[in-house]
């Protein structure tokens, strides 16, 4: 089974999962951190990772514990931690399916984002209402500061007031992709 690759996001209904681990959008649309166990936070990898396929109690237990020898009531405790955090407040079905004889299922339609690195070090994601960047490879002005009008300019100050939550973008906005963005910002204009 696949493990969460670098840059690589599942948003599903309120939730995002990434390399960082789970997050839930709050009633302000922002995603904050949820407490999770590194073994539940596997577990979950496995399953959405699936496309929404029955993933057999071996395959998650070879995925997120290699070469160790556990019981299946390990792998039960992490699906009922999983039920707890994902269902709460929920009147449907679980979002964990489990699948007599066979496994489980993850049953959530999810939205599967990869941000890759671009061919001048800025990070671009796949679309879908983000934010894109798109950095000029003149070489940086000397002095201390870019002149106005210069495109580095302009993408710092519009990630600034994103930031600062003056006039977001049209779209959801996502404060962990405008950090990265600003890293390989930061990385372009100091080489």
């Amino acid at each position: 089974m696949e493990t969460l690759a670098v840059g690589e996001t599942f948003l599903f209904e309120c939730f995002r999962l990434d390399r960082r681990g789970l997050s839930q959008r709050d009633e302000r649309g922002v995603f904050a951190p949820v407490a999770i166990g590194s073994r539940a936070l596997d577990v979950l990898g496995v399953l959405v990772g699936a496309d929404g396929d029955v993933v057999s109690k071996d395959q998650i237990m070879a995925a997120v514990w290699p070469g160790t020898v556990v019981e299946d009531n390990n792998l039960t405790v992490q699906i009922a931690a999983l039920r707890r955090i994902l269902d709460r407040g929920r009147a449907e079905a679980s979002r964990i399916q489990t699948v007599a004889g066979r496994g489980y299922r993850f049953v959530a339609t999810v939205t599967r984002q990869s941000a890759d690195v671009g061919s001048n070090g800025a990070a671009v994601s796949d679309g879908g209402g983000r934010l894109s960047t798109s950095v000029s490879r003149e070489p940086p002005v000397e002095g201390p500061g870019m002149p106005q009008g210069h495109p580095e300019r302009r993408l710092v100050t519009v990630l600034s007031c994103c930031i600062a939550g003056f006039a977001p973008p049209a779209g959801e906005l996502d404060p962990e992709e405008v950090l990265a963005k600003l890293a390989a910002l930061h990385n372009v204009c100091h080489r």
